[in-house]
């Protein structure tokens, strides 16, 4: 079984460079060009740090 709660942690604390980043990228290029390929960047680091995460679970037993 996969550890939900983790997953839906890790969402949460990507969340937060998510919309401090966006700000911040919007404040330096002021285009969404930018913004968007900082979100689809962050979203493919966090969809592997989720991936290797339920691997070590999977691993581990739990």
């Amino acid at each position: 079984m996969s550890n939900w709660a983790w997953r839906i942690g890790m969402l949460v604390v990507g969340g937060v460079p998510a919309i401090i980043g966006g700000g911040l990228f919007w404040h330096l290029f002021e285009k969404w060009t930018a913004v968007i390929v900082w979100e689809i960047v962050l979203l493919f680091i966090l969809s592997l740090i989720i991936s290797k995460g339920d691997k070590r679970g999977q691993e581990a037993g739990h």
